[in-house]
């Protein structure tokens, strides 16, 4: 019972997943060099994309071309899977914490890959890739194909386990979506070495449709790759997003208290697009910024203008959740209007507030938010040219 897809479709399906892996190894090769945790996971990776490289047949005819020799191809292909197996293991060892057995399986692995060219070398290793049939194998082949299949399975069960284990019970849900793909992915080579060892087993040639489960392996593997990388781009994103959105408050506030800069003031374009920080960075000292700026603006609030912003808010029907972002953009708007006029602080000044002195800066950036939306709204320019029309007495009381 052999089964086989078409050759086209084979192939296609082998680039694609190939494909995949690599571009996910090459962007996430910078940071497995500088986090050490992350290396095993990478090598793991790396080495299995090399070993599924060489089984794609035109790859393959043509190392053996240059070579001279398929059986080479094929020792060396089964040679990096098992630094592959090797890998799985040592990252399976590490995530449990069991660091002390770090040489021991080193040097299991090295036994392995010592004993599979020994055989190789008593002519256990077939032209072809997918092995003889055990019924028709010799002693060295078929102890070759066992010891190679036995040392796949067990790694990806002790992976599978593993991430298993700790994919669903880890504090960060990145780090856990990672090991529930990485696991997937092991899971699926695992049934391949399982079908193929079945196939051999029971005579018949393992076929092409196998080689399906190879490519899902690599498919989830590069995903669980990327996942960092994805949270990475979503952060990015929202930082990008909240300095679009803070950006025209900021300004607005800055360009009357220019003293509250830290740096140059720069298009916000410009700011996205050629960043002198991280965008993380740079929504926090925006944050710091603005807040500087109201504090420095409060003292041209007059108390009167809070009474007057409120009572309009009121009667534009500004929902409860966004009052004091309106008022308080209201207050700005006056306050900013008396700094560029040239207007002397006010002894009897307000204190403006953004009602977020909790120390969370999460919190306090979505008020900023709200207040940067309120900073443009009709209704705020509306109480401003109201207010500029009809200027309000001074002196009273919050």
């Amino acid at each position: 019972m052999s089964s086989d897809l078409p050759g086209d479709w084979a192939l296609t399906l082998d680039l694609s997943s190939v494909s995949l892996l690599w571009g996910a190894l090459l962007l996430r090769a910078l940071p497995a060099i500088r986090q050490p945790h992350h290396r095993a996971l990478w090598l793991a990776v790396a080495s299995a994309a090399l070993a599924m490289t060489l089984n794609i047949e035109p790859v393959r005819e043509w190392i053996a071309a240059v070579t001279g020799s398929h059986r080479a191809v094929a020792i060396v292909r089964n040679q990096i899977g098992v630094v592959s197996a090797g890998a799985v293991l040592l990252f399976t060892v590490r995530a449990t914490g069991e660091r002390c057995r770090t040489g021991a399986l080193l040097a299991a692995i090295a036994t392995v890959m010592a004993m599979l060219l020994a055989l190789a070398g008593l002519g256990a290793v077939p032209a072809n890739s997918q092995g003889p049939f055990f019924g028709r194998a010799s002693t060295p082949c078929a102890a070759y194909w066992l010891l190679l299949v036995a040392v796949h399975i067990t790694a990806c069960a002790a992976c599978v386990w593993v991430c298993w284990i700790y994919g669903r019970r880890g504090p960060h849900a990145s780090v856990n979506l990672s090991l529930i793909l990485f696991g997937s992915g092991t899971a699926f080579a695992g049934l391949f070495w399982l079908a193929h060892l079945v196939f051999l087993a029971i005579g018949s040639r393992p076929g092409t449709a196998l080689r399906a489960l190879m490519s899902l392996h690599a498919v989830l593997r590069a995903a669980a790759l990327l996942v960092p990388t994805v949270v990475e781009v979503r952060h990015a994103v929202g930082h990008a997003g909240t300095i679009w959105r803070i950006w025209p408050l900021w300004r607005g506030l800055v360009d009357a208290v220019p003293h509250v800069a830290l740096s140059t003031t720069r298009s916000r374009l410009l700011v996205l697009l050629h960043p002198h920080l991280p965008l993380r960075l740079i929504v926090y000292r925006t944050v710091i910024e603005i807040r500087d700026a109201i504090l420095a603006l409060s003292h041209y609030a007059d108390p009167a203008v809070f009474r007057s912003a409120r009572a309009h808010v009121a009667r534009r029907g500004v929902p409860a959740d966004h009052t004091d972002a309106y008022v308080t953009a209201c207050v700005l708007r006056q306050a900013r209007a008396a700094k560029l006029a040239g207007s002397s602080p006010n002894p009897g000044a307000a204190v403006i507030t953004t009602n977020q002195d909790t120390g969370d800066l999460a919190a306090e950036t979505t008020f900023l938010l709200r207040l940067a939306d309120a900073y443009l709204s009709p209704c705020v320019r509306d109480f401003s040219k109201s207010a500029a029309a009809t200027p309000t007495p001074a002196g009273g009381s919050q």
